[in-house]
């Protein structure tokens, strides 16, 4: 199967997964860490491949490891709740252009790499591009602590791919994705406990009595969800070791286009629940900024 095939039907899951993040968020979750807490909760099946570490993370490479795993889940907390608050369509585009940009700053700061002039105009198009998603139309422009939300989830999730791939030059693979997924896991069960509003909607989904508010059915969406993320993951990383980590790259635009098309097909009742804006003027704007967005991609991965 061609790489860009894979490239393709991998950011279709990752598409299909954060439209289940937010279908689920609108209508079953009223906290935002309560789905966080489960999804790095869930992380602690990754525990199960220890007996085949032999070489586990340490000074250096521990710390680089528990912030990896800790800021994956406070970025996670973050995004959810970003996309409880907003379109799909423009969190997931602008977190996903402040991500690259973040990261880039933080390797070229403490790990050395270098800025070309290339990546510098891939950096135009993305803070562009995240402009314009941030603004909007004139009539549904999201509000400052939305996007300071959506930039924190950003920030973290940078910090957290420096913080992995320091540890990741620093000891062995299999030691850090097992030690930081056995973080990330404590993480979720700290936030699971001592957030108010997760210790009760967790109580209810996983109590044996029956409970008028417990969300029937979330579990298994949200495992078909996490699923979906973890092919998607999978297939695009297949892609960038297979052709070029770029277009690959470029191509994650493919699933921004997706949930936007989704929400169209999806008529009246999918885009109240996706709270998508489908205005001839939001769909310029978005079509615009996607496209940006790619670009953009394209250049700083180069």
């Amino acid at each position: 199967m061609s790489w860009i095939i894979l490239a393709i039907i991998g950011h279709l899951a990752n598409a299909a997964a954060f439209i289940i993040d937010k279908t689920l968020l609108a209508s079953t979750w009223k906290s935002s860490a309560t789905y966080a807490a489960l999804i790095g909760g869930m992380s602690a099946v990754v525990l199960l491949a220890s007996p085949w570490v032999h070489t586990w993370p340490q000074g250096q490479a521990l710390l680089s490891s528990t912030i990896f795993g800790g800021m994956f889940v406070i970025a996670i907390w973050a995004f959810f709740e970003a996309l409880r608050r907003a379109e799909a369509s423009r969190v997931v585009p602008i977190v996903g252009s402040v991500i690259p940009m973040l990261t880039l700053l933080g390797t070229t700061t403490l790990l050395g790499e270098q800025i070309t002039t290339r990546i510098a105009f891939g950096f135009i198009c993305l803070l562009v591009a995240t402009y314009v998603l941030s603004r909007g139309s004139a009539h549904n422009r999201l509000d400052g602590r939305t996007i300071l939300i959506a930039l924190l989830s950003a920030a973290c999730f940078a910090i957290a791919s420096v913080a992995g791939k320091d540890a990741f030059t620093r000891s062995s693979f299999l030691g850090v994705f097992v030690a930081s997924r056995g973080i990330a896991a404590g993480v979720a069960i700290l936030v699971g406990v001592f957030v108010h509003d997760a210790r009760k909607e967790l109580r209810a989904l996983f109590s044996f009595k029956k409970h008028a508010n417990a969300p029937s059915g979330s579990l298994g969406l949200t495992i078909v969800g996490q699923a979906c993320g973890s092919l998607g993951f999978i297939l695009v990383n297949a892609a960038i070791a297979a052709g070029s980590a770029a277009l690959v790259n470029a191509l994650q635009a493919v699933q921004y286009a997706t949930i936007v098309l989704v929400a169209w097909i999806g008529g009246g009742r999918l885009q109240r629940i996706l709270q998508e804006d489908m205005s001839r003027q939001a769909l310029l704007l978005k079509g615009g900024a996607i496209s940006l967005v790619g670009l953009g991609l394209w250049l700083v991965a180069g």
